[in-house]
């Protein structure tokens, strides 16, 4: 009766153990295998699906991704291996080089008005026959995408030929009025002068230079600019009067002044000027200042119709070119020529003292005798132009005029 007891005990306890498991327990070894076949179709199906799951991510909506998917697997692979494309179904409908998908989206941003047919065309064009000539050269990406910003197609094929580097063009390309097929000639004369802007501005614009002939009359988009060059070539608009013009005091005006009015920047250092000659015993009055584009036709005119055409433009600007436009051109006297003591201020000793020491005030003679073949106006030692103290300092050491300044400068006005 013991060991069948115990026999029974046992059997319970095997028995309690057996419910244990198949109850209060997993049974992996059932699950395992469920788990293992349900991860092998979740992976077959992302495999299938891997693309469309990166299309996706990228943000490409369903009906873009299954137009991207109809692609081969190499062009799907371009694709997904880019940033998003926004334009992506217009790139798909026009070309099959999906290569250059990318760059259409770029080029496109660049020029958003641009038709779209244009910019595959455009594209392909550069990126097939010209793009891998230029990396021949040395350009990188970054220093194409420069070129593709204002660079044209006969730019392209210029820079090919004479194989000019991004490190050549790159110096004179900073300068205002750069033009590609200008690079030997900006070359040859960087040779002369050592001066990029020197280099550029000469070639594009000659006549900043009066030896050349204008063949070109620019409108100056920042007339009010203290710097700005006004001269046959780069004239003022016909409607420009500064704001801020003033009216002199009387002590600093001669009897013949019949335009006394002149720009608050330029009166003021007038006056430190005046005064400071002054303490010298050299008494400056301002003789002619302001006048408007009709006044100066006026002027200009009757000129003409007493000693001709060419007395006219070689002695008085033209309409718009005068600097008397700007409200920044005096003409200053003495009072010893104001009161009829002396002949004119070219021999006054207010005249050297100007000379000598108005650039300290923001001024330089503007047409001096030895400049008069490049500022093309003859000797007028009464005329001074405000620049402000600094590009004063700067034509006062080195001998320039202005047109010497915005050469070596490259201190262009903004033309139209």
């Amino acid at each position: 009766m013991k060991n069948r007891k115990n026999r029974y005990s046992y059997g319970r306890n095997r028995y309690s153990y057996g419910r244990r498991r198949r109850f209060g327990g997993v049974r992996w070894d059932r699950l395992l295998p469920v788990i293992g076949g349900l991860v092998i179709i979740i992976v077959i199906i992302l495999a299938f699906n891997f693309s469309r799951l990166q299309l996706a991510f990228k943000g490409y909506s369903w009906g873009e991704q299954s137009a991207v998917l109809e692609l081969t697997s190499d062009k799907i692979s371009i694709i997904t291996g880019e940033d998003k494309i926004d334009h992506i179904s217009t790139w798909l409908n026009l070309s099959k080089n999906v290569s250059l998908y990318d760059e259409y989206e770029k080029y496109y941003g660049m020029f958003p008005k641009m038709d779209t047919k244009d910019v595959v065309k455009t594209v392909d064009n550069y990126f097939i026959n010209y793009v891998p000539k230029l990396k021949k050269v040395g350009y990188n990406n970054k220093q194409v995408w420069i070129l593709m910003k204002d660079a044209n197609e006969k730019d392209f094929a210029y820079l090919i030929k004479n194989n000019y580097s991004y490190s050549d063009i790159k110096p004179y390309k900073a300068v205002t009025g750069f033009q590609y097929t200008d690079m030997g000639k900006y070359m040859t004369l960087y040779g002369k002068t050592h001066n990029y802007n020197y280099a550029v501005l000469y070639t594009s614009y000659p006549f900043i230079s009066s030896a050349n002939k204008v063949t070109k009359t620019y409108t100056i988009q920042n007339p009010t600019n203290t710097l700005n060059l006004v001269k046959k070539g780069f004239r003022l608009p016909s409607s420009y009067q500064p704001s801020d013009l003033v009216m002199p005091s009387k002590s600093y005006i001669s009897k013949e002044n019949g335009h006394p009015q002149l720009r608050k920047v330029a009166y003021n250092a007038f006056v430190k000027m005046a005064q400071a000659a002054a303490k010298d015993n050299e008494y400056l009055l301002l003789n002619s200042c302001y006048r408007s584009y009709t006044e100066q036709q006026k002027i200009y005119n009757q000129l003409a119709q007493k000693y001709g055409a060419l007395y006219a433009a070689t002695n008085a600007a033209q309409p718009g070119s005068s600097e008397h436009q700007t409200g920044l051109g005096i003409d200053v006297t003495s009072k010893s020529v104001d009161q009829k003591k002396v002949g004119y201020f070219g021999i006054t000793s207010e005249y050297k003292w100007v000379k000598a020491n108005c650039y300290k005030y923001g001024f330089v003679i503007r047409y001096e005798g030895d400049k008069s073949k490049i500022t093309g106006i003859t000797n007028e030692q009464w005329h001074i132009r405000y620049v402000g103290v600094k590009a004063a300092t700067e034509m006062h050491q080195k001998n320039w005029c202005l047109e010497e300044y915005v050469l070596y400068t490259g201190t262009l006005p903004e033309l139209k």
